[in-house]
């Protein structure tokens, strides 16, 4: 098994890949391989550290800024006017070759192979999202919680933190580095090992902008599919499957909005999952998992910086048809169901065993459900409070009733609800709702959250109630049986002079 997983020929200089090194890269050697790098002098200092703060278990989340100038703060590298690449390693504490090239890749574009690309792009590296999974070689943080779930309602400590600094120095590109599981539940289910070196995918929630799926589809993917060629590297779509032993469902990732993934794409970036074959193996072929990783993160930033002009303009362009006009929100939602050939290994013989399987494709969409974009939506006042905590981490604009006005809505009625699962890849429809015209009474100090602003999309998906993985849906927002919800939309092109005087919207 081990003879088809050689050593890659690329030189790395990571902590855990030097010589003599029997373990993964630790917090503190982490934390110093990264002074090494921010404290170089002359040519090399491209590379700023910053501190972001502390994680759920007490240890420091930091990310690195690297520019032509070598630029100290967001600010200041928001201001060059380049587009932005995040690259994000280890969001699960078990996957931590992505992490080890996030480290790599620092050293390359600090003063290496990679600087060069600093000419043309702005790069943020968070090489290790989840501090707390990686002291304790697990998947989740000190919480408990899957982090890469928490893109979309922003719970968690270094989720909150991460996009903090997202909302200072907004991405056009974002990578995603993790590592797939190799055995267990596919043995369990299918009798195999997984083979392929590399899965990749990109953003999949049906109301990502078509521009933006359109240039990971054909300039992204395309990069990342020739230089990996000349290594022999075998890939394959990602795909996953749940621990549940009777589940033999296989999913071409998932269209959560909370995964990252799919939170970076409806922000409007172009974003992609990069995993390599890793869970479960321990430093077996280690050299050659962060290769990969080195090799993939390598080609897309090479198009992004040849194609800079281009993503600019793409990513532009997505951000502002969503924010004047925005598409309808998608409620209810199936993914199309094909039969693959997964590329499987025999775990006695290590010989190719090749299955069989029924696959969600959640790249391919059928709307079930849509419902047209609203004005702009108004909670009632014994919710305004909490929303507008949660709304302003995502960076949205609001404003309150500064009095009583009566005007045109639609409201809510709930037709059923039944408990969420937060966790799911691919979240159902936990809230059913009607939605009802009609004329109200909007108190004064009622929340009124106005669409068009970049965070339009986003606002959309956590205030419709039954949209899968929502603020409502989720029990973040009231919610009942059988009466109105406390949230109602303001229909568009319904807006007065005498309701717009009564808005106070202290950030607009």
């Amino acid at each position: 098994m081990l003879a088809r997983y050689p050593d890659l020929d690329v030189k790395l200089d990571t902590p855990a890949l030097r010589p003599g090194a029997t373990s993964f890269t630790s917090q503190g050697e982490l934390e110093s391989f990264l002074d090494v790098l921010a404290t170089a002098p002359g040519p090399a200092a491209h590379l700023s550290k910053i501190t972001l703060g502390m994680s759920a278990g007490g240890l420091r989340l930091h990310a690195l800024l690297l520019t032509k100038e070598g630029v100290r703060t967001p600010a200041e590298m928001a201001n060059l006017n380049r587009p932005i690449v995040w690259l994000i390693g280890q969001q699960h504490g078990n996957e931590p070759a992505g992490g080890e090239a996030m480290l790599a890749l620092a050293k390359a574009l600090s003063d290496g192979e990679l600087t060069p690309l600093l000419d043309a792009l702005s790069i943020v590296i968070v090489p290790r999202a989840n501090p707390d999974g990686a002291a304790a070689s697990r998947r989740e943080n000190a919480n408990g919680f899957d982090i890469n779930r928490d893109h979309g309602l922003l719970t968690q400590p270094v989720v909150k933190l991460l996009h903090g600094l997202v909302r200072q120095v907004p991405p056009a590109l974002v990578i995603d580095a993790h590592e797939f599981t190799v055995g267990r539940r596919w043995v369990e289910k299918l009798g195999g090992l997984q083979s392929v070196d590399l899965m990749v995918l990109s953003a999949t929630h049906p109301m990502v902008a078509p521009p933006l799926k359109q240039i990971a589809d054909e300039l992204f993917q395309p990069a990342i599919e020739a230089a990996i060629a000349p290594h022999k590297l075998k890939t394959f779509v990602y795909h996953t499957t749940s621990s549940r032993a009777g589940d033999r469902t296989i999913s071409v990732g998932g269209n959560a909005p909370g995964i990252a993934r799919n939170a970076f794409g409806l922000m409007g970036a172009v974003s992609f999952l990069i995993e390599t074959r890793g869970v479960g193996i321990g430093l077996e072929s280690y050299q050659r998992r962060v290769a990969t990783h080195y090799i993939a993160t390598k080609a897309l930033l090479q198009a992004a910086a040849a194609h800079g002009p281009a993503l600019a303009a793409t990513v532009a362009d997505a951000n502002l048809a969503q924010q004047r006009e925005g598409a309808d929100i998608v409620v209810e939602h199936t993914a199309a169901r094909t039969f693959v050939q997964l590329p499987l290994i025999d775990p006695a013989s290590g010989q190719d065993r090749p299955a069989t399987v029924e696959m969600l494709d959640t790249r391919v969409i059928t709307g079930l459900e849509q419902r047209s974009r609203p004005e702009a939506y108004v909670v009632m006042p014994s919710r305004a409070g909490l929303l507008a905590d949660r709304l302003a981490l995502f960076g949205v604009a609001t404003c309150t009733l500064a009095r009583q006005v009566e005007r045109a809505i639609e409201r809510y009625e709930v037709v059923s609800r039944h408990a969420a699962d937060r966790r799911a890849i691919n979240p159902d429809r936990s809230l059913k709702v009607r939605v009802v015209a009609g004329r109200a009474v909007l108190p004064a100090s009622a929340l009124y959250i106005p669409l068009d602003q970049p965070a339009g999309t986003r606002i959309a998906l956590a205030l419709e109630p039954d949209a899968p993985g929502s603020l409502s849906a989720l029990e973040l927002a009231p919610a009942a049986d059988t009466v109105s919800l406390d949230i109602v939309r303001i229909p568009k092109a319904s807006l007065t002079p005498d309701f717009t005087a009564s808005l106070r919207c202290p950030n607009r």
